[in-house]
C-alpha cells in the first residue's frame, strides 16, 4: 500500500495527528475477511490518533445487499479493528444512513465520518448522526485539492484513552525519554526521522537535547542553540560523565567534536573536525578546560575540553 505509507511517512515527518479510513468494496464475508486483514496489517503496530474508519460506496453492493447484510459488514470491520488493538468508525454519507445502512444500528452506537458536502465549513450540515466528523467538501493547501474536514471531538485524547483502556494486555515498548538539556550520543545506523542518514562523525559526536516532542519518539540534538536534526528517541543513548568531562593532558592525540568552536567563541575550518591533533596545552590557570591543540608542534587553536575526544 504505497500511497498509505507515503502519506505516514510525511505525518510522521511533520508530527502531524493522524487517521484513516479504509475503502471496502467486499460484497460477501471471505472477501470482507481478506480487506479487514489486509487494512490491519498495513497499519501494523502503529497506532493512529484519529480512529479508522469503515468506508462502503460501492454501487454492487447496494444492487446485491440488504440494509442488514451491509450493516453487518461494517459493523464487523469496527468490530475486527477493535480486537486488533484499533479504534473504528463508519464514513458515511447521508444517502447510506437513511437508505443503505441500518441507521439504528450504527447512529449512536459508533463513531460516524459524516460525508455531506455544503460546499462550505460556514454552512453546516442540517443532519444529525451525533457525527464526530464532519466533511463539507474539497479546500486547498498549498494549492492542492484535499478534502475538507472538521472533527468536533478532542480524538487524541479520546484514542490515548481508549488504547490505554482497551490495549493493556499489550503495552507499548517503553520510550527512552530525554528532557531539554540532556548529553547524548546517537546509535551506530541510526537515521533521522526523515530517513537521511547521517554523516559518520554524528556517530561520535556528543549532542544536547533541545527538545521532544509530545510522544517521547523523537528528540531534537543539536550543539549549543544550533540544531541538528530530529531523531527517533529509541536511536539516542545517554553520553556518560566522563565523555562530556574528559581530562587530557599534554600529548594526548585528540579529534574535535564536529561543531565545536574555539575557546573564545571562534569558528573552525571544517578540516579541523577531521583531523587528529595533539594536546600542546592542558589549562590555563583556573581554566581547567581550556586545551590549545596542534599538529607537529604549530599550534592550530584553543578549544574546550568539552568539545574534544580522545583519538
Amino acid at each position: 500500500m504505497r500511497h498509505y505509507s507515503d502519506a505516514y511517512r510525511a505525518v510522521q515527518k511533520a508530527r502531524i495527528d493522524f487517521g484513516c479510513y479504509w475503502y471496502v468494496t467486499a460484497t460477501d464475508t471471505a472477501e470482507l475477511d481478506r480487506q479487514i486483514n489486509a487494512c490491519v496489517k498495513v497499519i501494523g503496530d502503529e497506532k493512529p490518533s484519529y480512529p479508522v474508519f469503515c468506508d462502503m460506496e460501492e454501487q454492487r453492493q447496494i444492487d446485491n445487499l440488504t440494509s442488514k447484510e451491509r450493516t453487518d459488514m461494517a459493523l464487523e470491520f469496527c468490530d475486527r479493528l477493535n480486537k486488533a488493538g484499533l479504534p473504528s468508525g463508519v464514513y458515511a454519507n447521508p444517502a447510506w444512513l437513511e437508505s443503505y445502512y441500518q441507521k439504528e444500528r450504527i447512529v449512536g452506537k459508533r463513531d460516524i465520518w459524516l460525508a455531506h458536502w455544503t460546499e462550505s465549513p460556514d454552512y453546516p450540515s442540517r443532519y444529525d448522526y451525533g457525527q464526530k466528523m464532519w466533511q463539507w467538501g474539497i479546500d486547498s493547501i498549498a494549492g492542492k485539492d484535499v478534502d475538507g474536514d472538521i472533527c468536533f471531538v478532542d480524538y487524541p485524547t479520546i484514542t490515548a484513552k481508549w488504547y490505554k483502556e482497551n490495549c493493556g494486555d499489550k503495552p507499548e515498548k517503553p520510550v527512552n525519554l530525554f528532557k531539554k538539556g540532556d548529553s547524548v550520543r546517537v546509535k551506530r545506523g541510526a537515521r533521522f526521522t526523515n530517513g537521511v542518514e547521517p554523516y559518520s562523525y554524528v556517530y561520535d559526536t556528543v549532542y544536547t537535547v533541545q527538545q521532544v516532542s509530545a510522544s517521547g519518539k523523537e528528540t531534537l540534538i543539536g550543539i549549543g542553540s544550533v540544531p541538528t536534526g530530529w531523531l527517533y528517541t529509541e536511536n539516542l543513548y545517554k553520553a556518560e560523565s566522563d565523555e562530556i568531562t574528559q581530562k587530557f593532558a599534554v600529548g594526548d592525540k585528540v579529534k574535535v567534536n564536529y561543531g565545536a568552536k574555539t575557546y573564545n567563541g571562534g569558528s573552525l575550518a571544517l578540516f579541523v573536525y577531521t583531523n587528529v591533533y595533539e594536546v600542546m596545552q592542558a589549562g590555563s590557570g583556573d581554566r581547567e578546560d581550556y586545551i590549545v591543540i596542534g599538529q607537529g608542534g604549530q599550534v592550530t587553536a584553543a578549544v574546550r575540553a568539552e568539545d574534544l575526544k580522545k583519538a
